[in-house]
């Protein structure tokens, strides 16, 4: 599977797209005055003690306290024995502000690379469980616990990212000393700053995504923009071992993205409802508890008996779902109501068909079933806003509930 990265520039705000096989599986946008915060770290004060929660709100600066919960912090235990109002501390966000949710905090800090990632307050290494290869596995187990064994490292623990699978060890070695030094430095500055200060700003949103994106086949890169252009090429000079073209696109016949296809992704990726090739449908809605995901056949009628035409409109949806979840950045709990099947070996089907599709996506958590419900149950990682709310704002007519009184109710 081949992957490309797109990158547009302008007005303020930089849009960034994933495309497998050509087509946009990732988007990620960020403006000039809102960028996000995931990835920061800050030395921050302790506003306000939360014992009920087992939590804290610390100011780290950005207008908004941040959320650290005793369960993100390496000691556990009661926040009350672990913090006190006024106190400053090193805190890192792990999720940026939703609605008015402040964004997610933890003391555990750590620090990554394209290939490792330096759990700070951990122990010892693992590696990616999307390395599967057994004697891969191996090598990068034997070379983290050799490295984790260093003076230099500090005692923090290691992981091999994805990315890292077939990497040559002087380049992993290079990039764990590189990290543990990065991080004496944090830790000396942070010792001499004032709170509430930002002491590490994550990298700009386009080297974000090349640092943190799970594709181990991505060879190019194209930008619309020069300078952005050879920013990154500078970056992945300095980061990659794998070379990676950087192309600066000089088309003029409209944008990068309306010319690959990523325009009417976004437009389609706002709607609740996804057509199936089949005819049938998904319906995605979100609400503050979860996402659920409806699955109908729609105009869909087949040509073969009922339980394999619902079946054919079923293995489409497991195929399109994963897709439809990255895009829109959903996160959270996601509920599937799948077509009900007859057949155990059907639904058998159905579920390994989801579970092959949300392979590829780094955030998706493992599938699971709600018993006579009939419902498919899995997690995803929420680390961005949802794409709705960086596009959308309320509808001064509905109030954000989507329906609007009928004329014959609009004067009662």
């Amino acid at each position: 599977m081949a992957e490309e990265i797109l990158v547009s520039v302008s007005a303020g705000l930089t849009r960034v797209a994933l495309l497998a096989d050509g087509v946009p599986c990732e988007l990620h946008m960020e403006s000039a005055d809102r960028p996000g915060l995931v990835g920061n770290l800050y030395v921050g004060r302790v506003r306000r003690l939360v014992p009920g929660m087992n939590s804290a709100f610390v100011d780290i600066g950005e207008g908004i306290n941040g959320l650290l919960s005793a369960a993100d912090t390496p000691q556990r235990g009661e926040i009350g024995d672990q913090l006190c109002v006024g106190q400053g501390l090193l805190v890192q966000v792990t999720r940026d502000a939703i609605g008015d949710k402040g964004p997610r905090l933890t003391t555990s800090i750590t620090l990554a690379s394209r290939y490792l990632v330096l759990a700070t307050s951990g122990t010892g290494g693992s590696v990616s469980r999307r390395i599967r290869t057994p004697s891969e596995r191996q090598r990068l187990q034997q070379l983290l616990s050799a490295l984790v064994a260093e003076p230099a490292l500090g005692g923090g623990g290691l992981v091999a990212r994805t990315a890292a699978e077939n990497i040559p060890e002087p380049v992993l070695r290079a990039d764990a000393r590189k990290l543990a030094a990065r991080w004496d430095q944090l830790r000396d500055s942070a010792a001499h700053t004032v709170a509430p200060r930002l002491v590490l700003a994550e990298l700009p949103l386009p080297q974000r995504v090349l640092r943190d994106s799970a594709a181990t086949r991505l060879t190019r890169v194209t930008v619309d923009d020069a300078a952005c252009a050879s920013a990154i090429n500078a970056w992945c000079a300095d980061n990659l071992a794998v070379p990676v073209a950087v192309v600066a696109d000089g088309e003029t016949s409209g944008t990068l993205f309306q010319r690959r296809g990523v325009e009417a992704e976004i437009d389609a990726a706002l709607a609740a409802e996804v057509r199936l090739p089949s005819g049938g449908n998904l319906v995605i809605e979100r609400t503050e508890a979860m996402t659920t995901v409806d699955v109908n056949s729609g105009a869909f009628t087949g040509s073969g008996d009922l339980e394999e035409t619902l079946l054919q409109v079923n293995l489409e949806a497991a195929a399109a779902l994963p897709r439809q979840l990255r895009l829109r950045g959903l996160g959270g709990i996601i509920a599937v109501d799948f077509i009900d099947l007859r057949e155990a070996g059907h639904r058998r089907a159905v579920s390994m068909a989801l579970e092959q599709a949300l392979s590829s996506d780094p955030d998706a958590g493992p599938v699971s079933s709600a018993g006579r419900l009939g419902l498919v149950i899995f997690s995803r990682r929420q680390s961005r806003p949802p794409l709705a709310d960086l596009l959308l704002g309320p509808c001064p007519h509905c109030a954000g509930s989507g329906r609007v009184a009928l004329p014959s109710a609009a004067h009662q």
